[in-house]
C-alpha cells in the first residue's frame, strides 16, 4: 500500500511517500480501515521532530482518520462497509491506504459529513470536548475564554462551548474575528494588542469562569489574569504545565484521549447542527509535506486534511 513513512525523526523532510506493508487482518479488539482522509496537526509535526519519547523511525504518522471498515471481528461496534472516523494516537498509521485501529477508538461517522470533514474533527473536536465538558465542567450561563480560538482545536471549542449555552470569548488575530463570531463567539480579542487581557476584564468584570488554553506562553499567562476567583483553567499545552495559581483558581494540563464515547458525543452535536468541521485546506497524499508545513507555520484556520482515497 502507499503510505507516508518517516525514515528518521529530523522533521517533516524525513517523510517520504512510498510502498509500505499492508497491515495484517485485525486481531481481537482491532478494526482494519481503508483510509480515505487523515487529519494532520501540530502533534504530527512534534512526532516527526522527535518530540515524543519512545517513538522510533521508520513509522507511519497520522493520528486521526476517516474511511470505510475493511475488516472487523464479529460483534464489533462497526462492521465491514461502514463509514467511520477514528484516532490512532499515539501509534499513528493514518497517513496510509489502510490502518489498524483500536476498536474502542473508532465510531460511525455522522451521516451529514464527508470524509475530509470527519477526519478533521477527530482530535481537534475530541480535545475540545474533553477539555471543556469533561475537565472544565462548562455549564450553560458560564463564561469561557478560549485562546488559540481559530485553530483546529479552538474552532471546535468555540462551537462546543456555544452549544452548551456558555458565553464564549475568543482570542485570535484580528483577521479571524469575524470567523469566530460566525462560530458562536460573542466577544473576540486580538492577542497582538498589549491591552487585550484588560479588555477581557472590562467585558467580564467578575472574571471568566473557565479558561481553555490552546497556546501556552505569554498569551496563556495574560489569560490567567482574566479568571474569576475560584475559577478554573484547562490547557492542552502539556509541555508547559500550569504552575501554582492564586485566588483559589485551579488548573490542569492534559493530553486528550479520544474514544468512541467522545466521538459519539461529537456526532450528536453534528447531527444537531451545533458543530461543523472547519477545513482550511485538503492536500493529496503526494503533497503531505505541504500539509505538514502549513501546520508547522502555526497560523491555520481550522484543520488541514490529507486525502488518500477519493
Amino acid at each position: 500500500m502507499r503510505a507516508a513513512v518517516a525514515q528518521d525523526l529530523t522533521g517533516i523532510d524525513g517523510l517520504t511517500v512510498t510502498e509500505w506493508p499492508t497491515p495484517p487482518e485485525p486481531a481481537a479488539g482491532q478494526v482494519l480501515v481503508r483510509v480515505h482522509c487523515a487529519g494532520v496537526g501540530p502533534w504530527d509535526v512534534g512526532m516527526l521532530s522527535g518530540g515524543f519519547p519512545g517513538l522510533a523511525a521508520p513509522f507511519v504518522p497520522g493520528q486521526e482518520l476517516s474511511g470505510v471498515v475493511e475488516a472487523a471481528e464479529p460483534g464489533s461496534e462497526v462492521q465491514p462497509g461502514q463509514r467511520v472516523y477514528a484516532t490512532t494516537f499515539p501509534t499513528g498509521g493514518g497517513l496510509a491506504e489502510f490502518a489498524l485501529v483500536d476498536s474502542a477508538r473508532v465510531a460511525a461517522m455522522p451521516a451529514a459529513l464527508d470524509f475530509p470533514e470527519a477526519a478533521g474533527l477527530v482530535i481537534g473536536a475530541g480535545t475540545a470536548y474533553e477539555g471543556l465538558i469533561d475537565k472544565g465542567r462548562l455549564r450553560a450561563g458560564e463564561t469561557v475564554l478560549i485562546t488559540g480560538a481559530a485553530g483546529g482545536v479552538g474552532s471546535s471549542a468555540v462551537q462546543i462551548a456555544a452549544a452548551v449555552g456558555a458565553r464564549v470569548l475568543g482570542v485570535a488575530s484580528s483577521g479571524n474575528h469575524d470567523y469566530l463570531r460566525g462560530l458562536g463567539a460573542s466577544d473576540v480579542f486580538d492577542y497582538h494588542d498589549p491591552e487585550w487581557a484588560a479588555q477581557v476584564r472590562h467585558a467580564v468584570p467578575g472574571g471568566v469562569d473557565l479558561l481553555f488554553d490552546g497556546t501556552g506562553g505569554q498569551t496563556r499567562d495574560s489569560a490567567l489574569t482574566t479568571i474569576r476567583d475560584g475559577g478554573h483553567a484547562v490547557s492542552i499545552i502539556a509541555q508547559a504545565p500550569l504552575g501554582e495559581l492564586d485566588r483559589g483558581i485551579t488548573g490542569e494540563t492534559f493530553a486528550a484521549h479520544v474514544d468512541r464515547q467522545r466521538l459519539d458525543a461529537l456526532s450528536r452535536l453534528v447531527q444537531a447542527g451545533q458543530l461543523r468541521p472547519a477545513i482550511e485546506a485538503i492536500f493529496p497524499l503526494e503533497h503531505v509535506h505541504d500539509a505538514l508545513a502549513r501546520v508547522a507555520g502555526g497560523h491555520t484556520r481550522g484543520k488541514i486534511v490529507v486525502q488518500i482515497a477519493a
